[in-house]
């Protein structure tokens, strides 16, 4: 920051119009004032000094909660994923079971239908044999007949 007294001559006329005094160039006045000039600028940049280095620490404290920020969101990110795979798990597991069970139904079932028409075609299988044993025997008989 400049100060309105930049120059020794815009100091005395400040004080010439001020207080009505002529100072000299060489008054020991203006050696406090030099004193002063060189106590701000002093000030100033140990002030600068300590910004520069908050606005470090500042910036090294956002980085850090930053990192762990992204951290945290990834540790949450993964157990939410690895729930979720779980409960993936758990329903495709779930289903595979209730699909075996269906199959299981829908074989027995088939199987039922395929045991009634074998037992079917089994008593028709009887009922032919018993048909061309009767006609065996008809048949013999015809034949004992036809002979005598």
């Amino acid at each position: 920051m400049e100060h309105r007294f930049t120059s020794i001559e815009a100091l005395l006329e400040e004080i010439a119009a001020e207080n009505h005094l002529d100072l000299a160039r060489d008054d020991p006045i203006l050696v406090l004032h030099t004193i002063h000039r060189r106590v701000l600028q002093d000030g100033l940049e140990a002030q600068q000094a300590q910004l520069d280095q908050y606005q470090q620490v500042l910036e090294s404290l956002s980085l850090r909660w930053s990192e762990d920020a992204r951290d945290k969101a990834e540790r949450s990110l993964n157990a939410a994923l690895a729930a979720a795979r779980g409960l993936l798990a758990q329903a495709a597991h779930e289903h595979a079971a209730a699909g075996a069970v269906a199959l299981r139904a829908q074989l027995d079932a088939a199987l039922a239908r395929l045991d009634a028409s074998l037992a079917q075609a089994q008593r028709h299988a009887w009922l032919h044999l018993l048909a061309a044993g009767i006609t065996l025997c008809a048949a013999a008989v015809a034949a004992w007949g036809l002979r005598a």
